[in-house]
């Protein structure tokens, strides 16, 4: 397992192995480089986010450091977790999470939405078998859609994808979640799925779909990934996404080899680092505060560990 040190904090985490991509292999003068620049940028991206973010968010980002134990993060999260089983809103929206602002989210109740954060935050931490998911999937349960998906029934299908595939998706990696509520959004989303939906910009669509396919067995899981694999990828080599968000995804279905994507660790890595800003955050070009560039950032911290534990 790769390491990398920065004033005394020891950087590193046990990632998933990535496919070889099309690039030929680096030297090891370059890979050592490349450690250096990230082990730099960690440094940067952590110092935006104590400046930029909410106490919360400096907690995680030294829990993914190793600076701060992850048991002291999940123990904020769990202490705002409501009788129900639910969460209010963590504030990732806020700071700039993907598919979670109030633009993409907005549909969403807020018990929901917040429910959805407290799952993300602790896939993230690799605490989702903690015993206040047993809560969240029981509370999910409750409010699920009789056409097994999650959100304002009121809206038109596609509105709903994104937080279906994703509840379900992190759900389905536990051991809480009963089996008809992963098949139920099983059947909603199947439906849905064609590989137009996810071509374009559709950054919701194929993340949502490629987690829930990723972690729910189901019959059309192989020949959707496939498609999954191969846009994301397009839209990486096409800059339709930045890697910052391409490794959102990635991070989003916990693996960083998805059938039929060839994403090489090196050219992510390489590619992502030339995304931070001379502030040391990331998605620099992101309109309003700074705020909204903290989730992005913690995202690229996340992202640089994993891709140099593949290194």
């Amino acid at each position: 397992m790769s390491r990398i040190r920065t004033e005394g904090l020891v950087l590193g985490q046990q990632g998933a192995q990535i496919e070889d991509g099309p690039s030929d292999s680096p030297s090891p003068e370059e890979l050592e480089a490349l450690r250096l620049r990230a082990a730099t940028a960690l440094e940067q991206g952590l110092g935006f986010v104590d400046r930029h973010g909410g106490e919360l968010a400096r907690l995680r980002v030294r829990g993914v450091l190793g600076a701060e134990p992850l048991d002291e993060c999940t123990r904020r999260i769990s202490e705002a977790q409501n009788p129900d089983g639910s969460f209010p809103p963590l504030g990732l929206g806020e700071a700039g999470a993907p598919g979670l602002t109030e633009a993409h989210a907005g549909q969403l109740d807020s018990r929901c939405l917040g429910t959805l954060e407290a799952l993300i935050v602790l896939a993230d931490l690799g605490m989702h078998h903690h015993p206040c998911v047993e809560g969240a999937a029981v509370f999910m349960h409750s409010i699920q859609l009789e056409d097994g998906s999650w959100g304002s029934p009121e809206v038109g299908g596609e509105s709903r994808i994104f937080a279906t595939g994703m509840v379900a998706g992190l759900l389905g990696r536990t051991r809480v979640v009963r089996p008809e509520v992963l098949d139920a959004a099983g059947e909603f989303l199947a439906e849905l799925f064609t590989p137009e939906r996810i071509s374009g910009r559709n950054w919701e669509a194929l993340t949502s779909f490629g987690v829930f396919f990723t972690n729910v067995g189901h019959d059309q899981a192989d020949s959707a990934l496939q498609w999954i694999g191969r846009e994301l990828e397009r839209g990486f080599r096409m800059r339709v996404y930045e890697a910052g968000l391409t490794l959102r995804t990635l991070l989003h279905c916990q693996t960083l080899a998805i059938p039929g994507a060839g994403l090489a660790p090196f050219d992510l890595l390489t590619d992502l680092l030339g995304e931070q800003g001379a502030d040391g955050g990331f998605a620099e070009l992101t309109s309003g505060s700074d705020l909204t560039r903290v989730e992005p950032t913690l995202d690229a911290i996340l992202g640089t560990l994993r891709l140099c534990d593949s290194l």
